[in-house]
């Protein structure tokens, strides 16, 4: 069960149960809806759901391989990446019987002997980074060819002993992050071609040569050790380590920089965030700490100098050569930089990636090689000035943002924050009428076209609300922000009404959340459930499944703070409860991995739940109460009345909030209930709730007393003039208290009551309205 922060516009009436909010009063119309907040919100962890407000970040790869820049003795690198062209040479194919032609170490030493970059400002570096967007800055400490970017005493084969300006990039960059306001991380490669044999077709070597692991922590120590600041994230790259290797390789990271985010590149399930592959980008939501990392050319990570070529990447020429599944013909995109529109075509494409990264859960790792000497190309520049300018004429979309509950529509997806919703308009069509399931229910104080102030045609019409588009903004991403009085609020667009018997629920009005780890299916299905204005007991939940097996782990059902756990895939298909639905909530069924080793896992690539059936064995109305006073003073009597308790129950009344026991009362066969109590005469003035409990079953249900002072005995003669206020009564009520009104006198209290209960979803009325 989800929490509303905050109240939209209803008022609450009627009886309230402990810990749920009562019935809305509203339009007069009878449909009602229930929302949730419809942020889904970050990690538990601090260090993670810090990692994930990020959102964009700047990835460097800048080293010797940038003087070639994808060309050797006049010859394009026609395969691999160019910041591995010290193996590729100028290699015209994947085919690994062909002998590499790649750099010879001496060369390529000497290379690095003229790499005294001129032109590089570590400021600048980090300020156009922030000015970008970007909250962190991440560079290649060293890239597979073992050549390290700072000052290192493992290794002779480092900038400060190499270059002619013996400086130490890493440092420069950590100190100037840290000045600009932007977090620091650092790409280290786990397999060194000064080490180890260079094999640039999988460079998956292993990590057993002897000392390899010595060298690797000794390094590790000089990044991560304090000299260069507090590193947000370690992007291991490559390699094949074996378990033993990534539980020490994550082990020395954490003792290291306890806050630090590892990838999932350390390899063996033992990340704290999935990577994924090289430029790919996820399509559905996604549970868990993820990104994506991508390039401003696809192939191209280290700095390229391919403008006029159409770079396709050929196979390999022999038909008995297993192709991969990455060796394929790729256009490269360099040929944007000599297009009269390509940068806008760059920019375009690169903010669209960014808000869908954000809005699915992500970060987006954002690839610009940097030239030899320190600088950027003026083209890459350009696009990344572009994007900055996007991001400040938007700050919403990155800044306090989260990813939403809302449906992936074919028009796009959607971010918010505490009172906006963002909503990223892929498909822009003048006179459409777009429409964003589940966000009916919000109080919308206006629509405009995000970044002005032109507003918006919208109608909401039962749970969804529905925007015409006026004329393409000139724009690389329009946004339309629909400003709400308070956090936006979501009704699940698969709402089952649980009644009693059965109810089964097809895939199609399942939640489906995609674990972060490729290839492996789901992490997180949900079902919406509520039981409407009754209250629901014996619930249980059967999962129809396929493909699910018990090998990786054990399973468990939440549905809102009820949980059961330890369970099998039999246990799914014969049937999981028994859940109570209290009245007037809504509750996220969810079914998910109970504690497993790695939770960024999901169920298994082919596994799939087709349906879930809930059960219950009761749905009635829910037990409440009521006072005839609202209001007394301290030795008054008051009576309780009860109805819809179970039938020969005993129940305890106690007055809070320092516990007061006041009595018992027996439930009747038709169950209610009727009990004259007295209220202490030391109780201290002011707001208390009056709370009946049903000993054997545990259900409680309060309603708030206002205990007042009694009146003076002598009060002082009023003063001759003009009077203003209410003539006494003479409706037969007491001098010193309120009749009660089925409890509707006390909703500021209830609305408090409720709120500090965790009152789990709110009650909205459906209502059509127009506005433009």
């Amino acid at each position: 069960m989800l929490n509303i922060r905050k109240v939209i516009g209803t008022t609450l009436a009627g009886l309230v149960t402990l810990g749920m909010a009562g019935t809305a009063i509203a339009d007069p119309t009878p449909d009602q809806t229930y929302a949730i907040p419809a942020a889904i919100p970050t990690s538990d962890v601090e260090k993670v759901a810090t990692w994930q407000d990020m959102k964009f970040a700047m990835f460097i790869h800048w080293g010797v391989y940038s003087h070639y820049a994808g060309w050797y003795k006049g010859q394009k690198q026609e395969v691999g990446y160019p910041e591995q062209i010290k193996a590729w040479g100028h290699q015209q194919t994947w085919d690994s019987r062909i002998p590499l032609s790649g750099i010879p170490r001496e060369e390529y030493l000497a290379t690095a002997q003229t790499f005294d970059a001129p032109n590089f400002d570590p400021t600048a570096w980090c300020q156009q980074a922030k000015d970008t967007g970007m909250r962190m800055l991440l560079i290649t400490s060293k890239h597979h060819d073992g050549f390290a970017m700072w000052d290192t005493a493992t290794t002779d084969y480092n900038f400060a002993k190499q270059s002619p300006s013996h400086r130490d990039p890493i440092l420069e960059l950590s100190q100037a992050c840290s000045q600009v306001g932007i977090k620091f991380g650092l790409y280290f490669s786990n397999i060194d071609w000064e080490k180890q044999p260079e094999n640039p077709w999988r460079n998956d070597n292993t990590l057993n040569e002897e000392g390899y692991m010595d060298y690797i922590h000794e390094q590790l120590k000089e990044l991560l050790g304090g000299k260069y600041g507090e590193i947000a994230e370690l992007w291991y790259d490559m390699g094949k380590p074996n378990p033993e290797q990534s539980d020490k390789m994550r082990q020395w990271a954490h003792e290291l920089q306890p806050n630090i985010m590892i990838n999932s590149r350390v390899g063996n399930d033992r990340a704290d965030f999935e990577v994924g592959w090289d430029n790919e980008l996820q399509s559905e939501q996604t549970q868990g700490p993820w990104e994506s990392a991508v390039s401003i050319f696809p192939k191209c990570w280290g700095y390229c100098e391919w403008d006029n070529v159409n770079a396709q990447y050929l196979d390999t020429g022999y038909p008995d050569y297993p192709d991969w599944d990455h060796v394929t013909n790729v256009d490269n995109q360099t040929w944007l930089r000599t297009d009269p529109n390509g940068a806008a075509k760059k920019t375009r494409e690169t903010l669209t990636n960014l808000f869908n990264t954000a809005a699915l859960g992500g970060q987006l790792l954002f690839n610009v090689g940097p030239k030899f000497d320190g600088s950027y190309n003026e083209w890459d520049a350009s696009v990344l000035k572009a994007i900055g300018e996007w991001n400040t004429a938007h700050p919403g979309v990155l800044t306090n943002s989260r990813p939403t509950y809302f449906p992936i529509e074919e028009w796009g997806k959607t971010m918010v924050d505490d009172s906006h919703i963002y909503m990223g308009v892929e498909k822009w069509e003048e006179g459409k009428t777009i429409t964003l399931r589940g966000a009916g229910a919000n109080s919308i104080e206006s629509i405009t076209l995000d970044g002005t102030d032109q507003a918006l045609s919208y109608t909401v019409e039962g749970n969804d609300l529905a925007i015409t588009l006026p004329a393409v903004p000139d724009d690389f991403l329009p946004v339309i922000a629909v400003k709400t009085t308070t956090a936006p609020v979501y009704v699940p667009v698969g709402l089952t009404t649980v009644t009693q018997g059965q109810t089964t629920i097809g895939s199609e009005h399942l939640e489906m959340f995609k674990a972060p780890t490729p290839k492996t299916g789901e992490t997180q299905v949900i079902a919406s459930l509520t039981s409407g204005d009754k209250r629901a007991e014996g619930v249980s939940l059967r999962f129809d499944t396929t493909g699910f097996t018990d090998s990786y782990a054990k399973y468990k059902v939440t549905v809102g703070d009820q949980k059961i756990g330890g369970l099998t895939t039999a246990d799914l298909a014969a049937g999981v409860g028994a859940f109570t639905l209290e009245a007037g909530r809504t509750y996220r069924a969810t079914l998910s991995y109970d504690d497993p080793y790695y939770a960024l896992k999901g169920f298994g690539k082919n596994t799939k739940v087709t349906s879930v059936t809930v059960s219950a064995q009761t749905v009635k109305e829910p037990a409440s109460i009521s006072l005839d006073l609202l209001s007394v003073t301290p030795g008054e009597k008051v009576t309780f009345t009860g109805k819809n308790f179970t039938p020969d129950a005993t129940i305890l009344l106690t007055l809070h909030s320092d516990p007061v026991d006041l009595g018992t009362a027996k439930v009747a066969a038709d169950g209610t209930f009727t009990a004259e109590v007295t209220i202490p005469s030391d109780t201290p003035i002011g707001d208390h709730q009056l709370i009946a409990l049903d000993a054997a079953s545990g259900e409680s249900v309060s309603i708030p007393l206002a205990v007042a002072a009694p009146a003076p005995s002598n009060p002082p003669a009023a003063e001759p003039g003009p009077q203003s206020g209410t003539q006494p009564s003479n409706d037969g009520s007491s001098s010193t208290g309120l009749l009660a009104r089925t409890g509707s006198s006390a909703l500021p209290v209830l609305f408090g009551a409720a709120l500090a209960a965790g009152a789990g979803t709110l009650l909205l009325l459906r209502k059509r309205t127009a506005r433009s």
